[in-house]
């Protein structure tokens, strides 16, 4: 009797949403992967999203109605994959239920950011911690502040990388700024428009494209800017598709983001490919990636950001210097979904050894 060797592997997330969660695994095609299969489910399905081949997306109903957590893990226990990834502390709860109905199933928690979100997220993943058989983390940060040390051993930071790209051409610097990311209170944007309205007075030129989904403060970011005089030097854009995204930003020169917590900040990774100088509150896995003054402008005192700003935009080598830098940096790194094949052939190997 031949033994059938592939090994089906699902990815539970929330729903299909356009966050950094979202948009890494996208980049993961499902179906095989030589002796893995992998299937990709939501706990709901957002009307708004296309059900593709390998996924699953559960019923039509908020993501806070209990229903969907029964519909899942009722459906993972009838049918369970040789490994259950779970993305998130909404995941998490199925996680738990799954390992309490099949302490023998494999799972792994995946974190995707070093702060807890609230007291409820901050409990589910501690039980999940406990109950899931390895932890990955989306960065060393994460891994580092949510995993404690005598959990430490099932950690792995899996890489959030998502495409390669060769090193841009390098253009002079113009008093271009851009951010994009859900417009949330977490990202500090009121921050970043008040740093914003200090180098435009300096460069009076100076524009600022803001996109992405309003996560809340949208309207507020709207009356902030008008209250600092500069609502004609902001742009609000909806949010876009990561082609249309880039196309923004190739006539930028800056990236502004000044998060309040951050995990691995993705956009500031992509805006760092396509040779844009962030300019980056340090926090979360930011401080590990941009150095200041070398390939990034670090934002600890207002004023003294403001200064380097305006002193790159009135240096055109060294401004080509740091932009160049921030690209290097990410040549010949590991892709999320490289690192993520090789995470969980190595977990089911390993976990074949044990048995």
């Amino acid at each position: 009797m031949v033994q059938n060797l592939i090994k089906k592997i699902i990815h539970l997330i929330p729903y299909n949403g356009i966050g950094g969660v979202e948009i890494a695994a996208r980049s993961l095609s499902t179906g095989s992967h030589g002796e893995l299969d992998l299937e990709r489910n939501f706990l709901v399905r957002n009307p708004n999203s296309t059900i593709k081949a390998g996924e699953y997306h559960g019923p039509m109903i908020s993501v806070n109605n209990p229903h969907a957590y029964w519909h899942a893990f009722w459906r993972l226990l009838r049918k369970p994959p040789d490994l259950l990834v779970a993305s998130l502390w909404r995941s998490a709860l199925v996680l738990i239920l799954l390992k309490m109905a099949r302490p023998k199933q494999k799972t792994i928690l995946f974190l995707h950011a070093a702060h807890d979100m609230h007291w409820l997220d901050f409990i589910v993943k501690q039980i999940a911690m406990r109950l899931a058989d390895g932890i990955w983390a989306d960065s060393t940060t994460t891994l580092n502040h949510s995993v404690s040390p005598n959990l430490q051993h099932k950690g792995q930071v899996i890489s959030f990388l998502l495409e390669s790209y060769s090193l841009p051409e390098i253009s002079e610097p113009t008093p271009e700024f851009i951010f994009w990311g859900r417009l949330s209170p977490l990202k500090g944007l009121e921050r970043a428009l008040s740093i914003f309205s200090e180098i435009s007075r300096l460069a009076p030129d100076a524009h600022f494209k803001i996109i992405g989904p309003n996560g809340g403060v949208k309207n507020n970011l709207k009356a902030r800017a008008k209250q600092l005089g500069i609502a004609e030097n902001v742009s609000f854009i909806s949010a876009k598709s990561q082609a249309d995204i880039h196309t923004i930003a190739s006539s930028a020169s800056f990236y502004l983001q000044t998060s309040i917590y951050e995990g691995m900040a993705m956009s500031v990774v992509e805006a760092m490919q396509i040779g844009l100088v962030p300019i980056v509150t340090p926090v979360g896995e930011i401080a590990r990636y941009c150095v200041d003054g070398r390939n990034a402008v670090w934002v600890q005192e207002d004023a003294t950001a403001v200064d380097t700003v305006i002193g790159l935009l009135s240096d055109t080598e060294k401004y080509k210097r740091v932009s160049y830098a921030a690209a290097e940096y990410w040549q010949g790194k590991p892709l999320y979904r490289d690192d993520f094949l090789a995470a969980a052939t190595k977990f089911i190997e390993g976990s074949a050894d044990d048995m």
